[in-house]
């Protein structure tokens, strides 16, 4: 059983080692920046909903990170103990693309979110423009019954 890594570091063949490490930081950089990116839009929505952002919401983010790179921490180990039969890290890649397609839905459903509350405000305008006859005779209303009263507080 011959690790295919080991006899380049023996031969000193470093650039095979550099371009191995090099996919590998890069696999997990875009993880790291996927999880900002969702994690950006989340508090983009949460500011125009109003939502109030907690420590605990920016904890979930860290907890995630822990969790995603846990994961591909042992996706990278096993990529080491196939380098028997395998020349390059075959399951981190398919890992990280995983992630990266995980949080690339949760932007989505996150700009999904902010379209769906913004068609809801305009189905809401819509009605109050489609019963606005109803609406000015109910001011008219309220009016005249507050000229009424403050008549009668007067008198």
């Amino acid at each position: 059983m011959n690790l295919l890594f080991i006899p380049q570091i023996i031969n000193g063949d470093w650039s095979w080692l550099k371009a191995l490490l090099t996919i590998i930081v890069v696999l997990y950089a875009c993880v790291f920046v996927s999880a900002l990116i969702d994690l950006f839009f989340g508090v983009r929505r949460a500011r125009r909903l109003n939502i109030i952002r907690t420590s605990s919401g920016f904890r979930r983010t860290i907890t995630k990170l822990t969790n995603y790179f846990g994961l591909l921490l042992m996706l990278s180990l096993a990529d080491i103990a196939a380098s028997v039969i395998l020349r390059l890290p075959y399951f981190t890649v398919i890992g990280a693309i995983g992630i990266v397609l995980v949080e690339a839905k949760s932007v989505f459903e996150n700009i999904k979110q902010q379209d769906k509350s913004m068609e809801e405000f305009q189905k809401l305008l819509q009605l109050v423009f489609e019963n606005k006859e109803e609406i000015k005779s109910l001011i008219t209303f309220l009016n005249s019954k507050s000229n009424e009263i403050e008549r009668t507080a007067k008198q």
